[in-house]
């Protein structure tokens, strides 16, 4: 009963304030006033792009092309299919409605951009032209004390072999010299135009119908559907991927917050000797055991903010196709085991020392092995049942976190491997109470100079 009013105060103490308040709702908050704010934001014009691009065509058959391609109804027309091409990717990557303001927001920018456009004009140079000579005309496109009414901002060189070839032989690559401020969707369009027009006249130069060609050649699309119970529905690779992640993330974050702040406590109720108010009423097991258990109500708070948020999210989508009920039961006790783990850590370290500065040196060791599921997060779900994932499974205190991805993997995992894993993480979760136990009782009323890791064994076998 004891412990469980030290848990109430810990709890109290911790959820109760502004911070704490702040912190949790905040976050969700300002994300949706900047999916309000983004559209705005979104349809501010970009900067106008006017100038010629200069062309050195030693082929002698690119430039009639590339003239087709720089006229202004290809240029916007290659703009639109840009933006189309983007929408298209997007939305299949993405639910419907999914994007929400934001998605609305870059889709208007991107057609705002394709119909403002870039003014360009070719300039056919000689084919011996001094190239260096033209290239010191590059650099007053950004001088603005020589800003000329029509810069050059690009000049092209493309080389007689970029076109004809000896047989065996590699064509060769033409130089497209910028301004440094030239727009890299500009830029880009430029490069893309010249390289349409050297394939064409490589084409016509073969005999063959370049149209035809670029048909035949032409990436079919697909629509990808996914079967489940409930009938059949679109699949969303994005959202798929970065669904497990997400689980990942909501238990790292709930687990180390409320570690965290288990530290804290542990550490300013030692060095304003409270600690040693606390345990004239309750033993030092008590005592830990209801911080632990305090805080795991803390833990379990932002867990539910966050997870309720994500739940309502997938309800609204129609996404919770994507989600096996059963992967929540285990995820949930993979949540308790890594906060047990977490927290014994966090309620160890913190008694031994009696500042902040002086539990970093211990937390870094720590951290350095816990920080793996983050790090390797993708190749754990693109290959759920390599060896890597599969050992890691059943190592504390890194386990639970690399269960959470594996069950929500590209593979299914073996269902031994589950209870299992739990059962591991359950023994690892007793041995570590029992020596956080210990370590608890010697260290909470202990001051002086901070232990090391080998007195903090020598700590466990003397208690």
């Amino acid at each position: 009963m004891k412990a469980l009013h030290v848990a109430w105060r810990e709890f109290c103490s911790t959820v109760l304030t502004k911070g704490f308040i702040l912190g949790v709702f905040l976050p969700p908050l300002i994300g949706v006033i900047g999916l309000m704010a983004l559209p705005m934001l979104m349809n501010q014009k970009p900067p106008k792009t006017e100038g010629r691009v200069g062309v050195v065509d030693r082929s002698g058959v690119v430039m009639p092309l590339l003239e087709r391609e720089f006229t202004p109804e290809r240029l916007q027309e290659r703009r639109r299919r840009t933006v189309e091409e983007a929408k298209a990717k997007a939305q299949e990557a993405v639910p419907t409605g999914m994007g929400g303001p934001s998605m609305e927001g870059a889709f208007r920018q991107m057609e705002t951009i394709a119909g403002e456009g870039p003014k360009l004009s070719l300039q056919r140079l000689p084919a011996d032209a001094d190239v260096e000579a033209i290239k010191k005309d590059i650099p007053k496109a950004t001088s603005r004390a020589e800003l000329p009414k029509d810069p050059l901002l690009a000049l092209a060189v493309i080389p007689a072999e970029s076109v004809s070839r000896a047989d065996g032989a590699s064509y060769e690559k033409f130089t497209l010299f910028t301004t440094p401020t030239l727009d890299v969707e500009v830029k880009g369009d430029v490069e893309n135009a010249i390289e349409r027009a050297i394939v064409d006249a490589r084409l016509v130069r073969e005999g063959l119908d370049a149209s035809k060609v670029r048909a035949l050649l032409s990436t079919p699309r697909s629509d990808s559907i996914t079967i489940t119970q409930g009938g059949e529905r679109k699949t969303h690779v994005a959202v798929q991927m970065l669904l497990p992640g997400a689980f990942l993330f909501l238990i790292w974050i709930s687990v180390f917050v409320a570690g965290q702040s288990l530290l804290t406590t542990t550490i300013e109720e030692k060095s304003n000797r409270v600690m040693e108010v606390l345990l004239s009423a309750v033993s030092p097991m008590q005592l830990m055991l209801g911080k632990i258990i305090g805080q795991m109500a803390v833990a379990g708070v932002i867990l539910g903010v966050y997870a309720g948020i994500g739940v309502v999210a997938l309800v609204v989508f129609a996404l919770t196709h994507l989600v096996n009920p059963w992967n929540i039961i285990w995820i949930a006790g993979y949540f308790l085991i890594a906060f047990f783990l977490i927290a014994c850590m966090m309620a160890a370290i913190g008694s031994a020392v009696s500042e902040l500065r002086e539990a970093q040196a211990l937390m870094g060791p720590i951290m350095v092995v816990l920080i793996i599921p983050m790090v390797l997060w993708m190749p754990i779900l693109r290959n759920p049942n390599s060896l890597f994932a599969t050992v890691l499974s059943f190592v504390p205190p890194v386990s639970p976190f690399v269960m959470v991805l594996r069950l929500g993997g590209s593979e299914r995992v073996d269902f031994w491997q589950i209870p299992a894993s739990l059962a591991v993480g359950v023994l690892s979760v007793v041995v570590a109470c029992w020596a956080t136990a210990k370590i608890f009782r010697i260290g909470v009323l202990m001051y002086g100079k901070p232990p090391n890791f080998a007195t903090l064994l020598r700590w466990i076998r003397m208690a």
